[in-house]
Order: C-alpha cells, then structure tokens, then sequence
C-alpha cells in the first residue's frame, strides 16, 4: 500500500498529542483515589478497582476496536473515538456512587484506546530507517499525557472537585477532535477487502503465529503491570504520613515522570541500531532499583523523586524496544499487532493496579513496592531464556499473503517467519 503523505515533524507532534489526550484519561483518577473514596464512603481497596476498569475497559477497545485499524481508514476511526472519549468523561462526572464512576471508567477505557491507532499510523508513515524514532515519539507523547495527567487531575481538584477534572478533559477531547479533522490527513485502509470477523481472527492467529511478539507482549505486561502498582499505591502513600499531601500535590509528582518519559526517543534510536537486547536489559535492572529505592529510602523526598523518574525511563526502555521489534514482524498487519500487544499490556496495568489494593491493606508501601521490584526479577529471568532478541528482526518479514479465488471469496493466510 502506498500512500501520499509522509510523517512530517507536524504530523508527528499531531499524533503525539492524539495519543497523548487520549491516553490522558486513563489516568485522571489516580491522585484523586483518597478524594473518590471519602465521596463515596469507600475503602482504599475498593476505591482501586477504579483503575482496575479502566484498565478492563481499555484492555476490551484494544481487542475488538484496534484491529480495525487494519480495516478501516485510520483519519475516521481516530476522529470518531476522540468525540466519544469527549462525551464517556462528560458522562463519568456525573456518576453518583462508586458502581456507576467504575462502569463509566470503563467506558472511558473504551474509547481511550484510539490513543493507540496512532502509534501504528506512525510507524506506516515514517521511512524505515527512522521508524524507531518515530514510534519513540509518539509513545513520548502518550507517556507524557499519562503522566501529566495526574498533574492536571490534582491541581483541578484542588481547586474545584474531582467532577471538575473530568469535564475539563471532556472539553479537551473535543477542542482535539475539531482539530484532527481540520488536521489529519486521510490515509487509505491497508485492508479494505478484508471483513471484521477475519480481521478479528487474523489477529489472534498472527498472536499464535510469532514467538517475538509473544516474548515482547509479556515483557510488556510486567513492565506496565510495575507501572500501575507505583501509580496506583503512590496517592496513598503520599496522602498519609509522612507526607500528608493534597491531592493537587500528588498531581505534581506526574512531572517526576515526565523526565523518565523523555528517554523514548533515545531508545528508538538504540532500536533502530538493533540494540533491543541491551535496552530490556537495562529496563529490568531499573525496574528493581527503581522500586528498591522508593521502598527503603521513599521517606526521602529527593530519593522518591529518582525512584519515579527511573521507573518511568524502565517502561520506556522496555516498551519502546517491544515496539520497535513487533511492528517490523508483519507491515501490513501493524494494527492487529499492536492490539495483540497492548491488550496483555494493559492486561498488566489491571492486574498490577488489583495488586496494589490488597498488597496496601496487607503490608503498605514496602510490601507494595517489593512486589514491584520482583516484578523487575521475574524481567531478568526472561531476559536470560529469551533467544528471540538474539537476531534481530528483519524489515523484509513476510506479509501477510492473500489468495483470492474467483473474485468472490477471499481468504488470508500467515505465513510466518521461524524465529
């Protein structure tokens, strides 16, 4: 498939901040834990399965809704989850009790996965050489919005409610989404032929299929599961002692990871010279030093601070690597990939948030954050058995190869490369 647009410096800073609205709104609810709770009577456990929809909500959009990206043009489909992210918030500031804030999470999960129809889009448009750096950048942007989010959530907060925040990110949803439709271009489906059922199996067959992307989908799981289980736990640690922090407060150490986030383009580039071995390597040992700090000197403002900011630059290692290896297995199928991928990563997010809740009540912060650390062990241990980041990928995998009979029935097999 050829198209006519190529990923100028403006379309990639335009699909950055796509993804990074979007993906904003998965986050808006984590400082503001301890405030949802006290509004609706709710304990700290309770209060995290919160996030836990979300995650679910989200989990279920990369599934059934990002395969389509592969089907349909990417310019609708983009715009269109943008709107309905923009009414789901509106809708969630108006729940009036913790079972109805966790169903609208979940559908604000839903619609927040167009964050992730980017990512691919990006990758289809830039030149091969540069791929990685385009991924990095985008997924800089995503971070980014998760991370800012928390910011933006806690200081809107502090001054107006936690309702407020959400009908503050609901306008914002919808301001981008009259500029993606003045802004995007429109890029032809790469598989218009194809129907939803097939697209649907192809994706779970192409998941079967490549050993890479199922090494690479894990790794991904526990390095978002690490992620969630600081994000989550962080607001309660931060709001009781020492500390006792507002919620606007808590917003504020989203800027601690920002820093962390910044490192996605170094490791695109180091991708793109096929050093993907050396980058989980180095995500893994971050991630158990990250939480070793924060766990037995976190009382230290300064060495919490480090704690964040390393932890974040680990996802960034791990994922942007995982990125920048799966999207080279099959070109055309990059959406179907991609949600293969960020489902069990997501999957991880969930998980890692219903951890939280009980690791919490059973031992708090040092409990939680070992936890987390044994999350970075369990890395190290794949990284060791994992021969798949030995060779490095080749740009030239076979495509996804079609057969077509008389004109009136199609069918699509994989030929899949041995890894």
């Amino acid at each position: 498939m050829a198209n006519e647009f190529k990923l100028s410096k403006k379309l990639t800073l335009l699909l950055a901040a796509t993804s990074g609205v979007a993906a904003a709104n998965l986050y808006y609810a984590q400082p503001l834990l301890p405030d949802i709770a006290k509004a609706f009577h709710s304990g700290n456990s309770q209060v995290a399965m919160v996030i836990t929809a979300t995650q679910i909500g989200y989990a279920l959009g990369l599934l059934f809704l990002l395969p389509l990206g592969d089907l349909v043009r990417r310019k609708p489909l983009i715009v269109g989850g943008i709107f309905a992210g923009s009414g789901a918030l509106l809708l969630l500031s108006l729940a009036s009790n913790l079972i109805e804030f966790e169903i609208m999470s979940l559908v604000v999960g839903l619609a927040s996965v167009i964050a992730q129809v980017a990512v691919p889009l990006a990758a289809d448009l830039a030149n091969k050489r540069e791929s990685g750096k385009a991924v990095g950048t985008v997924m800089s942007g995503l971070l980014i919005g998760i991370l800012l989010a928390r910011t933006f959530s806690g200081l809107i907060a502090d001054q107006f409610g936690f309702s407020a925040v959400f009908v503050v990110a609901g306008v914002v949803m919808a301001i981008m989404g009259l500029v993606l439709m003045k802004s995007l271009p429109e890029v032809e489906a790469k598989t218009p032929e194809e129907s939803v059922t097939s697209i649907l199996k192809s994706t779970v067959s192409i998941f079967l299929s490549q050993r890479k992307l199922q090494w690479r989908a894990f790794y991904g799981m526990l390095s978002f599961a690490a992620f969630t289980i600081l994000w989550t736990s962080l607001s309660f640690y931060l709001s009781g002692p020492p500390f006792h922090y507002s919620s606007g407060t808590i917003g504020l150490f989203g800027l601690f990871g920002v820093a962390g986030a910044m490192t996605a383009r170094l490791t695109g580039s180091a991708v793109d010279r096929g050093w993907m071995k050396l980058t989980t390597l180095i995500g893994g040992i971050l991630i158990i030093g990250s939480f070793l700090l924060m766990g037995f000197l976190g009382t230290h403002f300064l060495l919490l601070a480090l704690g964040i900011v390393t932890l974040d630059a680990a996802l960034q290692a791990i994922h942007i690597t995982n990125q920048g290896i799966i999207y080279r297995l099959i070109p055309s199928a990059r959406s179907r990939i991609n949600s293969s991928y960020m489902t069990l990563y997501f999957i991880g997010g969930g998980i890692g948030s219903t951890l939280t809740g009980y690791s919490w009540q059973w031992g708090g912060w040092k409990l939680t954050t070992l936890i987390g650390a044994s999350i970075g062990v369990i890395v190290l241990v794949m990284w060791a058995f994992d021969k798949t980041s030995m060779a490095k990928t080749s740009p030239q995998s076979p495509e996804l190869i079609s057969d077509t009979g008389d004109g009136s029935n199609r069918t699509t097999r994989t030929i899949v490369p041995r890894n």
